[in-house]
């Protein structure tokens, strides 16, 4: 019964610790990863080509006549 609890103990106290290890890793090590890696993708997006907006408008695709067999009432 003694043993359980111990061990019941031991349980908690890594969950309590792996939640706080996490948290630590969430606020000091991914802002940093997300500073560059955000700056490098924008970057390389102002590299590419300009966009033509001059040929943006939508596109009319042609729909399936029904058959005749069908009708729609």
């Amino acid at each position: 019964m003694v043993e359980e609890k111990n061990k019941s103990k031991g349980k908690k106290a890594l969950i309590i610790a792996g939640g706080i290890a996490l948290t630590a890793v969430g606020f000091i090590v991914i802002p940093p990863l997300l500073d560059k890696y955000a700056n490098k993708a924008y970057k390389s997006s102002l590299k590419k080509e300009e966009i033509d907006f001059d040929n943006m408008g939508p596109e009319i695709v042609p729909s399936k006549e029904k058959e005749d067999g069908e009708s729609g009432d």
